[in-house]
Formats: C-alpha cells, structure tokens, sequence
C-alpha cells in the first residue's frame, strides 16, 4: 500500500491584485518543502489557489464593467503565470469560483446547521468591504458625515466604512475553546513557531465568540435553501468559504477515496497575520465540527519588510513584482535567462533570514548575494572543476582511488544536517550548512593549486582533486535542487548525469571515463550599477502609474477631467553604466570623521548571524567591540592579528544583541567582492588623515 502523500498548502491569494514579493515568499518555501520531500521519494500534493468570492472582487469587476466571473478568470491566470515562471510545482490550484468548491461549501453549511453548530442571530457595525470585516465603535471616528477607521493600518482600508445590520448565521465558536487548548497541550509541534503558538494560547485562553458565516450580498457562494433565513445571503468569504479549500481540493464530499488517501494537511504555511484567529483557531473548530482529523502542523512565517521600510500598494520603493525584479537581476548580469534571476531571488528569500522571523528584503542586498555565494561561491566552484577537467583529462572523469575517504564520512554527517533542517523549516540553515562545503572546495583549489601540479607532471594529485571537486558539485545540487531547482538541474546534467537527481544519489561516485559536456557558466556575475540603474527607471514607471490613479480616482470624485503629463514609456530602454555625478563634501565635513588604526585581538561569529563578525579591537588607548558584516568574506581566523582603519567617533548601535562601537572601512566593486582597508605597518591608534 502506498504511503499518504505529503500535503502541503499555502493560503489562497485574494485576487484583487497581481502577487508581490511577500506573496512569493510564502510559494516559494512551501515548493522548496515540496520538491525535498519528492527528492526522498515521497509523493506530494502542493496545494494552492485563489480567493475570489470577496465583495471587493465583485465591485472591483463592477467599476471595470466586467463579469466578475471574468474579472476573476483573468487575476487567477495572472498567479498561474507567475508562479509558473516561479519554478512553483504546485500540483492543484483550487479557484473558489469552482464548482468543486462551491457545491461542497453548501453541503458543509447545511451540515453545519443539522449538527446544531450554527444559530440564527444580529450582527451590526461599521464594515469595511476591503478589509471583509466589522470594526468596534472605538476603533470608528466620524468624519464630514462619513466614518472612518480610527487608526488604519497600512493595509487597512482609508475609505468610509459602510453601516450593515442584518440577520445572521453564527458559527458557535465559542463551544470549542476547551476542546482546542487540549490538542495545543498534547501535541504542542502542530503550531509552529513558538512565539505564534504562544499567541494563539492566549487567544483562545482570553474567551472565544461566536463568529457570523454569512452575509447578504449577491457575489458569493448561496446558503442552502434547508438552512433558515437563507434567502439572498452568501457564505462569509473567510470563514467557511476559503478556509474550506484546503479540504474541497482533496476531493472532501466529492471523492471519498481520493480524500481519505490525502487527507489530513501534513504541513500548511502562511503568514503570521492569518494564523492565530483564522488557521489555528477558526479552521481546526470547523474540523472539529465536521469530525475530521486536524492539521498535522501549522507554521507561520515573518513579513518581509523592502529596503527598510514596510510593503505598501502606494509607495512605489516597496513594490517588488517577482518576474520584474527576477527580469532586473537577469538583465543586470549580461541579459541572462530569466532563470538566473528567479534562481536569486528564491537563494535570497530562503537564506537570508530565518523562516518564521521577520526580514528585511534589500533588492541590492539580493543582487549582492547573488554575485558572493551563487557567481563568486557556487558558480566559480563548479566552472574551475569543469574546466580543469576538460584541460586536463578532456572532460572525462580519470581513474583514481582516495586514500582517505574520511572527507566523504563528513559529507554524509552534513547531509543528515541539511536534511533535519529542511524538515523542520529551516531553509536558511540548510543553505548555510551547503555554503560551508563550497567554501571548504573552494579552499582545497587554492591550497592544492592543481595547475602547478599539472605543470610539473604530477596528474595523479591532480584526478585525485577533481573526482573530489565532481562530487562535491554533485552533492551541492542535490542539496540546492529544493531551493534553486533550475540551477541544481543544470549543475547535474552539466556533469553529464541523465539519471533522475534523488536524496540517495548525492554522493554516486562517478565512473572512470565518464564524459561530462563542456562548461558553460551557471551563474553569470550581475553588474550591481546597471542593476541599480534598471530598477530605477522600473520604479519611474510604477510612480508615474501611482500619479495617473490617483488622478484618475479624483476625477471620478468631482467630475472633472485633470490633465495627465506623459507618461514614462513601458519599456525600459537599455541603460548605459556612466559614472553619477559626484556629490562634494568640504573639508570640514570630512574633518568631522575620525579615522584610527586598530588591531583586531579577538574575532567570533554570531550565531545565527551569516554576515557578522564580532571583533574585538585594540586602538591602542582602549578596546573597541565592532560588529562587522564581513564573515561572508573574512573567517575569524584571517581576522586575529589584521590591522584595520575603524570610524572612531561613530554612534554606538546595538545588532543582535551586542553593541557595535565602531566601524570598519572596505572597498567593495560591482561584483561583490570585498577587501578591507589595509594601513599597513602603523602602531594601533595611530590616525588616518
């Protein structure tokens, strides 16, 4: 008998607009979980989908003079597309629009009304059709005869809330409070992380209410005739509706036997502001009340924040589309296939911070960590191997025999750590764990310099190195193959393997006389100013678009028409790399800064940390702690002993957890690469002028 599929889901998309980066970090993980768990050989169900029977959906279509089944049709195909030139390999897209969604839907909620959990009852306030939900009076102000949200979030509706009184159908809610905080405490991995797990617990701890399910508008999916004062009302949009499909994809009330195969969700990913009242405490009550087994875990993930500052649909720096932004990456390094581009933006999102936590999603940041581990790391790796094994041996894999495979002991002890920490989430660690093993091949090239020992004749030393160098190569594919499945593709057949990539064949030794093809570069070096210069006339564009809304929205206000200036063309034209026009400072300004000579005495990583370096420093007159982000360039050994050219009188910043009292001065080019300002042989505390 086959084992259950791995089920894994993300959250359906409202489609009231195309995705935007945070969207894409949600898919992106959860395919990264996905294509792991299908490289151990584990059948999966991936899946994801639109939400589309929101009100605003309607009036969106409405103000267009569109169908709203058509406007629908459109946005849905829109995410298909993206997540398509994404690399997502989902398997299902459940549109809420379905039939196979709908009719189910109906069933639960007369289901729902038989079993005696729904009851007839008032619901009144100020509602926000944008947002889908009633608001308390004190978060209401009233304004020119209006009213409006007191204090909005970003994401919250600015515009005049709608007063609506009706009858409704409530979910009793409030029955369940006991039952959930039993599962909590026997099975406390089902909700993931901690800090979301503790929040829920104080939810649901604080006292449960009993929620309305329906609402009275014509967009939606019908009550069923058999429940009372159904006429004209629809099924509330979040709850049971979206939630739902999670179990109407699976085949729930359509497919007995497909369902029960699948079902229950072994992993469901979101983000943190829809998990504690929707997924952790909504979602497993209606579960409860439909007799089926709950989620095996829940887990929520941080919000993105874009170049420092918070995503909103209104400021055009924080908009980052994931096929424009991939396309700039791709453009910026020699026009290459946009795969180079998607590849770098699915390595920065899964390493760059902890999944669960909140980050920072820097577009240079990205660019930047692209041309160090994937060109500079992983990509300088590979193509020195491949070449060398063409030079030398004409591209076929030479006879050797290791004489110690103790490094081979260590790649299997490392493949079991890359392997817990996909299981348990942890993409940024398992790519850290890989990164590590490029960096030590790289290391061996440089200390075994195989073109010397070519030259002198010495080819033994020189297969031995490159049967090493190939399975490396090998084993670093496999491990990225979740992360960066295109790259790890071309990495395994550019070693000219056929066989499907698996978990268990990572460390396959080659045969003698295997033929690999070849090299080409796997990763091109992006030009970070031309990037830069991309993105900026691509942020002109999405400005000039913002202007022309607003308009065209205060034209619809008043009735008179505005003239619009011209707009910036759609396409980019080709951008020429000339140097800025330099900003002069005078003398006194640059007097202000205080430049020191120091030795660095001590130096250590921060956990958890991939850039920083802690270091301690002698000026000479004191010791100065300074966090660096250099450990990406310099190991805490090189550090010991440098001497180093510090900003003496900068203010202190705390960085996880430590004070930084100072800070080093590097040069870095369009590459990424970095190199720290030598002051050669000057007694510690001397000054730089």
């Amino acid at each position: 008998m086959d084992l259950k599929p791995f089920f894994i889901t993300t959250p359906i998309y409202y489609i009231n607009s195309t995705p935007h980066v945070g969207h894409a970090y949600t898919q992106i993980a959860a395919d990264a979980r996905a294509r792991f768990e299908r490289l151990r050989g584990r059948e999966v169900y991936f899946l994801t989908g639109t939400d589309e029977n929101a009100l605003k959906v309607a009036r969106a279509a409405q103000a267009q003079g569109r169908d709203p089944l058509g406007f629908c049709d459109e946005l849905a195909q829109a995410f298909q597309d993206v997540w398509q030139t994404l690399n997502i390999s989902y398997d299902d897209f459940i549109r809420t629009t379905e039939e196979r969604h709908r009719q189910p839907v109906i069933e639960v909620v007369q289901r729902l009304w038989d079993g005696g959990f729904l009851e007839l009852g008032t619901y009144s306030g100020w509602y926000s059709v944008p947002d889908e939900t009633f608001f308390r009076p004190e978060e209401v102000v009233e304004r020119d005869g209006n009213h409006y949200l007191a204090n909005p979030s970003e994401d919250q509706t600015k515009g005049p809330l709608e007063w609506t009184e009706a009858v409704g159908h409530f979910f009793k809610l409030s029955n369940f409070s006991d039952q959930l905080l039993k599962i909590y405490a026997d099975a406390p991995e089902r909700l993931r992380p901690q800090s979301r797990r503790n929040e829920t617990l104080r939810f649901i701890e604080s006292g449960l209410f009993d929620t309305s399910i329906s609402r009275a508008q014509d967009w939606g999916i019908p009550l069923p005739s058999g429940v009372p004062e159904s006429e004209g009302k629809v099924v509330y949009v979040w709850f049971p509706d979206a939630l739902l499909n999670y179990a109407t994809a699976p085949g729930y009330l359509a497919d007995d036997e497909r369902f029960k195969r699948i079902w229950p969700p072994d992993l469901q990913l979101m983000s943190k502001d829809i998990f504690t009242r929707f997924h952790a405490t909504l979602w497993p009550a209606l579960l409860l009340a439909l007799g089926l087994e709950l989620p095996r875990e829940l887990f929520a993930h941080g919000f993105w924040t874009v170049n420092g500052s918070k995503i909103a649909k209104r400021d055009p720096e924080t908009i980052v589309e994931p096929i424009e932004f991939s396309t700039q990456i791709a453009q910026s390094a020699g026009n290459a296939e946009i795969r180079v581009g998607v590849d770098a933006l699915r390595y920065y999102s899964l390493r760059e911070v902890g999944f669960g936590s909140d980050g920072d999603f820097s577009t240079t940041g990205c660019v930047t960590r692209y041309n160090s581990d994937l060109a500079n790391g992983l990509g300088n790796l590979f193509q020195r191997g491949a070449v060398m094994l063409h030079n030398y041996f004409g591209g076929r894999v030479p006879a050797t025999t290791f004489s110690d495979s103790s490094w081979l002991d260590e790649f299997k002890s490392r493949q079991a750590k890359v392997e817990n920490s996909y299981e348990t989430l942890d993409f940024s660690g398992a790519l850290t764990e890989v990164w590590e093993v490029v960096a030590m091949a790289n290391r061996w090239i440089e200390e075994e310099k195989p073109w010397a020992k070519a030259k002198d004749g010495d080819l033994d030393a020189v297969a031995v190195l490159l049967n090493k160098l190939l399975l490396v190569c090998q084993w670093v594919a496999v491990c990225t193959f979740p992360a960066i499945p295109s790259s790890a593709e071309r990495i395994w057949a550019a070693l000219g393997r056929s066989e499907p990539m698996n978990w268990a064949n990572a460390l396959q030794p080659f045969e003698e006389g295997h033929q690999t093809p070849p090299p080409t570069p796997i990763f091109p070096r992006a030009n970070l100013k031309t990037f830069e210069q991309i993105e900026n006339a691509a942020l002109q564009v999405r400005a000039q678009k913002i202007k022309e809304q607003d308009m065209q929205n205060q034209t619809e206000q008043n009735g008179t028409p505005i003239q619009t200036p011209a707009a910036i063309p759609e396409a980019i034209a080709p951008v020429d790399a000339e140097a800025p026009e330099p900003t002069y400072i005078s003398i006194d300004d640059f007097a202000k800064v205080q430049l020191r000579v120091g030795k660095v005495i001590e130096a250590e990583r921060i956990p958890k940390a991939d850039k920083l370096l802690r270091l301690q420093v002698d000026l000479g007159y004191e010791k100065r702690q300074i966090l660096a982000g250099i450990a990406q360039h310099y190991t805490p050994e090189e550090m010991l002993g440098r001497s180093v050219v510090i900003v003496a009188n900068l203010a202190p910043r705390t960085m996880r957890g430590y004070e930084s009292q100072g800070m080093l001065l590097a040069a870095s080019d369009d590459s990424g690469k970095l190199a720290l300002v030598n002051p050669g042989d000057v007694s510690a505390g001397a000054v730089v002028r």
